[in-house]
Protein backbone atom coordinates (compact mmCIF):
# COMPACT_ATOMS: atom_id res chain seq x y z
CA UNK A 1 0.00 0.00 0.00
CA UNK A 2 1.67 3.21 -1.23
CA UNK A 3 0.13 6.43 0.08
CA UNK A 4 1.65 9.86 -0.34
CA UNK A 5 3.57 10.75 2.82
CA UNK A 6 3.52 7.21 4.20
CA UNK A 7 5.82 5.42 1.76
CA UNK A 8 8.49 4.65 4.36
CA UNK A 9 6.25 3.89 7.32
CA UNK A 10 5.13 0.46 8.61
CA UNK A 11 1.50 0.38 7.46
CA UNK A 12 -0.22 -2.92 8.21
CA UNK A 13 -3.58 -4.30 7.11
CA UNK A 14 -5.95 -3.54 10.00
CA UNK A 15 -8.81 -5.69 8.74
CA UNK A 16 -8.18 -8.29 11.46
CA UNK A 17 -9.44 -5.72 13.98
CA UNK A 18 -12.83 -5.10 12.37
CA UNK A 19 -14.65 -7.98 14.05
CA UNK A 20 -13.53 -7.01 17.56
CA UNK A 21 -16.03 -4.85 19.50
CA UNK A 22 -13.16 -3.54 21.63
CA UNK A 23 -11.50 -2.11 18.52
CA UNK A 24 -14.60 -0.09 17.74
CA UNK A 25 -14.71 1.24 21.29
CA UNK A 26 -11.09 2.41 21.06
CA UNK A 27 -11.58 3.79 17.56
CA UNK A 28 -14.63 5.87 18.47
CA UNK A 29 -12.85 7.13 21.57
CA UNK A 30 -10.53 8.98 19.16
CA UNK A 31 -13.40 11.40 18.51
CA UNK A 32 -12.78 12.88 21.94
CA UNK A 33 -16.47 13.29 22.73
CA UNK A 34 -17.21 14.18 26.34
CA UNK A 35 -18.74 11.38 28.40
CA UNK A 36 -16.98 8.44 26.72
CA UNK A 37 -13.96 8.11 28.99
CA UNK A 38 -15.25 4.90 30.57
CA UNK A 39 -15.10 2.37 27.71
CA UNK A 40 -16.78 -0.32 29.77
CA UNK A 41 -19.75 1.87 30.62
CA UNK A 42 -20.08 3.42 27.16
CA UNK A 43 -19.27 0.49 24.88
CA UNK A 44 -19.38 -2.58 27.11
CA UNK A 45 -15.64 -3.11 26.51
CA UNK A 46 -13.62 -5.24 28.90
CA UNK A 47 -10.95 -2.93 30.36
CA UNK A 48 -8.18 -5.54 30.39
CA UNK A 49 -8.89 -6.46 26.77
CA UNK A 50 -9.00 -2.77 25.86
CA UNK A 51 -5.58 -2.16 27.41
CA UNK A 52 -4.09 -5.13 25.55
CA UNK A 53 -5.59 -4.10 22.21
CA UNK A 54 -4.58 -0.49 22.76
CA UNK A 55 -0.93 -1.53 22.86
CA UNK A 56 -1.34 -3.33 19.51
CA UNK A 57 -3.33 -0.57 17.83
CA UNK A 58 -0.84 2.12 18.80
CA UNK A 59 2.37 0.16 18.26
CA UNK A 60 5.06 2.44 16.80
CA UNK A 61 6.28 -0.42 14.59
CA UNK A 62 2.88 -1.39 13.18
CA UNK A 63 0.41 1.21 11.92
CA UNK A 64 -3.07 -0.28 11.29
CA UNK A 65 -4.55 0.98 8.04
CA UNK A 66 -7.99 0.50 6.51
CA UNK A 67 -9.31 1.25 3.05
CA UNK A 68 -12.83 2.43 2.25
CA UNK A 69 -13.37 2.11 -1.52
CA UNK A 70 -15.49 4.76 -3.22
CA UNK A 71 -17.82 4.42 -6.18
CA UNK A 72 -15.66 6.97 -8.02
CA UNK A 73 -12.75 4.44 -7.99
CA UNK A 74 -11.07 6.54 -5.34
CA UNK A 75 -10.36 5.38 -1.78
CA UNK A 76 -10.31 6.81 1.70
CA UNK A 77 -7.41 5.33 3.65
CA UNK A 78 -7.76 5.45 7.43
CA UNK A 79 -4.32 5.29 9.04
CA UNK A 80 -3.27 5.04 12.67
CA UNK A 81 -0.19 7.24 12.46
CA UNK A 82 1.76 5.74 15.34
CA UNK A 83 4.78 7.96 14.99
CA UNK A 84 6.58 8.46 18.29
CA UNK A 85 5.93 12.08 19.28
CA UNK A 86 3.43 12.67 16.47
CA UNK A 87 0.50 10.27 16.95
CA UNK A 88 -2.69 10.78 14.98
CA UNK A 89 -5.53 9.27 12.99
CA UNK A 90 -5.26 10.28 9.32
CA UNK A 91 -7.89 10.16 6.58
CA UNK A 92 -6.21 10.23 3.17
CA UNK A 93 -8.20 10.50 -0.06
CA UNK A 94 -6.68 8.86 -3.11
CA UNK A 95 -7.70 8.50 -6.74
CA UNK A 96 -5.90 6.76 -9.61
CA UNK A 97 -6.21 9.87 -11.81
CA UNK A 98 -4.60 12.24 -9.31
CA UNK A 99 -0.89 13.13 -9.24
CA UNK A 100 -0.79 12.69 -5.46
CA UNK A 101 -3.01 11.87 -2.51
CA UNK A 102 -4.82 14.43 -0.35
CA UNK A 103 -5.21 14.60 3.43
CA UNK A 104 -8.94 14.84 4.05
CA UNK A 105 -8.82 14.98 7.87
CA UNK A 106 -6.45 14.35 10.76
CA UNK A 107 -7.48 13.67 14.36
CA UNK A 108 -4.53 14.88 16.41
CA UNK A 109 -3.26 17.84 18.39
CA UNK A 110 -2.87 20.00 15.26
CA UNK A 111 -6.15 18.72 13.86
CA UNK A 112 -7.50 19.06 10.32
CA UNK A 113 -11.20 18.69 9.72
CA UNK A 114 -13.95 17.95 9.32
CA UNK A 115 -13.50 16.13 6.05
CA UNK A 116 -17.03 14.81 5.54
CA UNK A 117 -20.57 16.12 5.77
CA UNK A 118 -23.38 13.90 7.03
CA UNK A 119 -24.83 13.26 3.53
CA UNK A 120 -21.38 12.26 2.25
CA UNK A 121 -20.76 9.99 5.25
CA UNK A 122 -24.07 8.17 4.82
CA UNK A 123 -23.68 7.94 1.04
CA UNK A 124 -20.26 6.30 1.36
CA UNK A 125 -21.46 3.98 4.12
CA UNK A 126 -24.44 2.76 2.10
CA UNK A 127 -22.83 2.41 -1.30
CA UNK A 128 -22.53 -1.16 -2.63
CA UNK A 129 -19.04 -2.67 -2.45
CA UNK A 130 -16.85 -2.45 -5.54
CA UNK A 131 -15.99 -5.67 -7.32
CA UNK A 132 -13.11 -7.36 -5.52
CA UNK A 133 -13.63 -5.59 -2.18
CA UNK A 134 -12.97 -7.88 0.75
CA UNK A 135 -13.00 -5.58 3.78
CA UNK A 136 -15.41 -3.05 5.22
CA UNK A 137 -18.24 -4.63 3.28
CA UNK A 138 -21.04 -3.58 5.62
CA UNK A 139 -22.52 -0.12 6.05
CA UNK A 140 -22.03 -0.13 9.83
CA UNK A 141 -18.26 -0.64 9.54
CA UNK A 142 -17.86 2.03 6.89
CA UNK A 143 -19.96 4.48 8.90
CA UNK A 144 -18.04 4.06 12.13
CA UNK A 145 -14.55 3.89 10.61
CA UNK A 146 -15.21 7.27 8.95
CA UNK A 147 -17.11 8.89 11.84
CA UNK A 148 -14.06 10.60 13.43
CA UNK A 149 -13.54 12.55 10.16
CA UNK A 150 -17.10 13.86 10.12
CA UNK A 151 -18.55 17.14 11.34
CA UNK A 152 -21.92 18.61 10.45
CA UNK A 153 -24.10 21.12 12.28
CA UNK A 154 -27.21 20.23 10.29
CA UNK A 155 -28.07 16.66 11.24
CA UNK A 156 -31.32 14.97 10.22
CA UNK A 157 -33.55 13.22 12.73
CA UNK A 158 -32.33 9.89 11.37
CA UNK A 159 -28.70 10.56 12.33
CA UNK A 160 -28.86 9.26 15.91
CA UNK A 161 -30.80 6.07 15.04
CA UNK A 162 -28.39 5.42 12.16
CA UNK A 163 -25.30 5.62 14.37
CA UNK A 164 -27.06 3.75 17.19
CA UNK A 165 -27.85 0.88 14.81
CA UNK A 166 -24.19 0.68 13.78
CA UNK A 167 -23.12 0.67 17.45
CA UNK A 168 -25.58 -2.14 18.19
CA UNK A 169 -24.15 -4.17 15.31
CA UNK A 170 -20.45 -3.68 16.02
CA UNK A 171 -20.12 -3.01 19.76
CA UNK A 172 -21.58 -4.31 22.99
CA UNK A 173 -22.69 -0.87 24.14
CA UNK A 174 -25.52 -1.15 26.67
CA UNK A 175 -26.92 2.23 25.59
CA UNK A 176 -26.26 2.68 21.87
CA UNK A 177 -28.77 5.52 21.44
CA UNK A 178 -27.24 7.56 24.27
CA UNK A 179 -23.72 6.94 22.95
CA UNK A 180 -24.82 7.91 19.44
CA UNK A 181 -26.17 11.19 20.83
CA UNK A 182 -22.82 11.88 22.49
CA UNK A 183 -20.79 11.01 19.39
CA UNK A 184 -22.89 13.27 17.19
CA UNK A 185 -23.65 16.19 19.49
CA UNK A 186 -20.80 16.35 22.01
CA UNK A 187 -17.84 15.92 19.66
CA UNK A 188 -16.13 19.30 19.77
CA UNK A 189 -12.76 18.18 21.13
CA UNK A 190 -11.25 19.09 17.78
CA UNK A 191 -13.28 21.04 15.21
CA UNK A 192 -16.70 22.62 15.56
CA UNK A 193 -19.66 21.08 13.70
CA UNK A 194 -19.56 22.66 10.25
CA UNK A 195 -22.19 24.23 8.02
CA UNK A 196 -21.92 22.79 4.50
CA UNK A 197 -23.04 24.22 1.17
CA UNK A 198 -22.69 23.48 -2.53
CA UNK A 199 -21.33 26.32 -4.66
CA UNK A 200 -22.43 27.17 -8.18
CA UNK A 201 -19.47 25.23 -9.61
CA UNK A 202 -20.65 22.11 -7.77
CA UNK A 203 -17.97 22.16 -5.06
CA UNK A 204 -19.12 21.25 -1.56
CA UNK A 205 -17.46 23.43 1.09
CA UNK A 206 -17.84 24.14 4.80
CA UNK A 207 -17.29 27.06 7.16
CA UNK A 208 -15.03 25.37 9.75
CA UNK A 209 -11.60 27.03 9.25
CA UNK A 210 -9.71 23.93 10.41
CA UNK A 211 -11.07 22.01 7.41
CA UNK A 212 -9.25 21.84 4.09
CA UNK A 213 -12.73 22.06 2.54
CA UNK A 214 -13.20 25.58 3.92
CA UNK A 215 -12.52 28.25 1.30
CA UNK A 216 -10.86 30.54 3.82
CA UNK A 217 -8.90 27.99 5.86
CA UNK A 218 -5.12 28.28 6.02
CA UNK A 219 -4.66 24.83 4.48
CA UNK A 220 -7.61 24.95 2.08
CA UNK A 221 -7.67 22.81 -1.02
CA UNK A 222 -7.10 24.61 -4.28
CA UNK A 223 -10.17 25.06 -6.49
CA UNK A 224 -9.13 22.12 -8.67
CA UNK A 225 -8.51 19.95 -5.62
CA UNK A 226 -11.85 20.94 -4.06
CA UNK A 227 -13.66 19.96 -7.26
CA UNK A 228 -11.81 16.64 -7.39
CA UNK A 229 -12.59 15.89 -3.74
CA UNK A 230 -16.29 16.66 -4.18
CA UNK A 231 -16.48 14.40 -7.22
CA UNK A 232 -14.52 11.61 -5.58
CA UNK A 233 -16.83 11.53 -2.55
CA UNK A 234 -20.02 11.67 -4.62
CA UNK A 235 -22.06 8.55 -5.31
CA UNK A 236 -21.28 8.52 -9.04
Amino acid sequence: MLITGFESYPLTDGSYLLGDPVFWALHLAQIGAGGLNNLEEAFGADIVEAEELYDRMFDHDHWPAFTVPLRSTGNIHVIYRNLDGDMGLDYVLTHPDWPHDLCLAAVEGCFIGPGLSWPELVTIANQPPRSGDNTLLDAASRLLILLPAFGDADLPVAAVPTVAAALSELTTSPEPTRIAEILLHNNEAYWEPANWQQLSNGVIVCDEPHSRRCLHGSGAFTTDQAIAVTRALADT
